[in-house]
């Protein structure tokens, strides 16, 4: 089986294919256990186990109350099959990780100590001990132990079924190799880094996204973005995970004012049950009115709940805000708005099968779940759920299709040899032309033409500047050679970054995190997705 990406949702899907039998090939654009925003992550998964916080033990919830913040925080367009597949399954989920070593902050009674993370109705988060990072190398020892093949700094451009249920994959530069797999799973992350500022990895341009897209898959979503908030410190930028784990423990934002804008604006409501469009909106309103800089105040928190926190994703966050000379007990830290999310992605059933035969999609490939916003902690829950359903459904379509039993597996060190032999050739092409600083300008253009256009807040003159500045930058690369790995990934970057600002052109009202200042209110004529195939 083949395995695109190399996160939580990729190494997911592996396990969960090894683990019933098959050979996995897993590629990867970067390097599996680094690359990607997963092991950026703050770690915090929501799921319905009720034991709730340090303060309340335990509280009400199930996973249908878990589906009904969850839709009602998508403005009701995410596909409540999928939703409430999604939270049925995230109590396992996160068993599952703890089976494969991944540890979480527990209370005196043993049970999960919960998080308020934003939009949820009660405290649903489980906090994993040394955050994203130690659940994605966790997962990748546990790969390695079952024999996954690991094919990292490669680019896989095409994917596409031949006879016999095999797979022709084309990677990066001239190399074509027939891959005789039964199912392949697009798990290779979403679109941020076509953003200028970013919350997590600047390589996700959503590659992955658009290679579903020209097999023919079907695209949804493609105009919601999510932002979030991350940090500065004394002038530099700090690209990890900033809004949740903070304001899931009662954090404050301040601005230059000194007001409490979060009790100015939302008085009757807790910090943990505002939506993280609503908190975005609102910073991007201040510093427009020059009430900036913003700044997130935690110096009220007690000692059990640094300690807590310290305990679960110290190295993750605060480590990291030591490291740049912050005293985040004493010292206001100041937030500017970031890239997070794209939600846009691949069409996917409870199958994670798309519409293509023999081809699923999880992560942030895929969409459904979130809707037009993202529950805080739903990320990495539909990471893992869909990962491992992804992975024991394509073993399942490859069982049972024509050939199964034929040679992948005989094949193993022999495939391996050849595609190492291959990645060899790959990466000292693109050693030589990742020098190219002129291709490296244009990818820049591409992302600030979207950030400047396409950011927290549109309108319909941003969005038709962004689709005129796109293409008049089209015509200066279409002719360019895509055999160059930069050149590939700069006509991925400019062809997706069009079609989301031609979808949220097209939406003509406010819903979640898409925010149009010339159409600000929701308009149940577009209570509704927009599906993308390509002709």
């Amino acid at each position: 089986m083949l395995v695109v990406g190399g996160g939580l949702a990729a190494l997911s899907a592996a396990i969960s294919a090894a683990d019933n039998g098959a050979t996995v090939l897993l590629i990867n654009k970067g390097i599996t256990g680094n690359s990607g925003s997963s092991a950026k992550a703050a770690g915090i998964l929501a799921a319905a186990f009720g034991h709730g916080d340090l303060e309340t033990r335990p509280v009400p919830d199930t996973p249908n109350q878990h589906a009904h913040d969850t839709l009602e925080v998508g403005y009701h367009i995410g596909d409540p099959e999928l939703v409430n597949f999604v939270t049925k399954q995230a109590t396992s989920a996160v068993r599952w990780l703890e089976c494969l070593g991944v540890e979480f902050s527990r209370a005196e009674d043993n049970g999960y100590i919960q998080l308020n993370a934003p939009g949820n109705s009660c405290p649903r988060a489980v906090s994993a001990i040394g955050g994203g990072h130690a659940i994605v190398s966790a997962l990748l020892r546990q790969a390695k132990a079952r024999g996954v093949i690991f094919l990292n700094r490669t680019i896989v451009r095409d994917i596409k079924p031949i006879e016999g249920h095999q797979f022709l994959v084309t990677l990066q530069g001239r190399q074509t190799i027939t891959i005789a797999a039964g199912a392949a799973v697009l798990a290779a992350g979403g679109a941020t880094g076509l953003f200028p500022t970013v919350s997590g990895d600047e390589g996700n341009i959503g590659t992955s996204i658009m290679l579903g897209y020209d097999i023919g898959a079907a695209l949804k979503n493609l105009e919601f973005v999510e932002f979030t908030l991350i940090y500065r410190v004394k002038s530099k930028i700090l690209r990890i995970a900033g809004m949740a784990p903070f304001l899931s423990r009662g954090g404050k934002l301040i601005n230059s004012l000194g007001e409490d804008l979060l009790e100015l604006h939302f008085p009757n409501k807790k910090s943990e049950q505002i939506g993280r469009a609503e908190v975005l909106r609102l910073v991007e309103q201040e510093i427009f009115n020059n009430k900036g800089p913003i700044y997130l105040d935690c110096t009220h928190f007690s000692d059990v709940a640094w300690k807590e926190f310290e305990g679960s994703q110290g190295t993750t966050t605060l480590d990291k805000l030591t490291e740049a000379g912050c005293d985040y007990q004493t010292e206001m830290i100041e937030v500017i708005p970031a890239a997070h999310s794209v939600l846009a992605g691949i069409v996917i059933d409870t199958n994670a099968q798309t519409s293509i035969p023999g081809v699923f999609a999880a992560g942030e490939n895929a969409t459904g779940i979130h809707g037009a916003g993202r529950l805080s902690g739903n990320g990495l829950t539909a990471c893992v759920v869909m990962g491992r359903t992804a992975g024991l459904n394509a073993i399942g379509y490859a069982e049972n299709a024509q050939r199964q039993r034929q040679s992948f597996a005989a094949q193993k060190a022999l495939s391996s040899e050849q595609l190492n032999r291959s990645l060899n050739l790959i990466e000292g092409e693109s050693q030589a032309l990742n020098t190219n600083i002129e291709i490296k300008a244009l990818m820049d253009r591409v992302k600030n033409i979207v950030g400047n256009n396409l950011g927290i807040i549109r309108n319909e003159l941003s969005l038709t500047e962004g689709q005129k500045q796109l293409s008049k930058l089209w015509l200066e690369i279409k002719d360019l050679g895509e055999q160059n790995r930069d050149v590939f990934e700069l006509k991925q970057m400019a062809r997706l970054a069009n079609l989301m600002i031609e979808a949220a052109s097209r939406r003509t009202e406010s819903r979640g995190v898409q925010f149009r200042s010339d159409f600000n209110a929701l308009d149940d004529a577009w209570a509704k997705t927009q599906t993308l195939i390509k002709d």
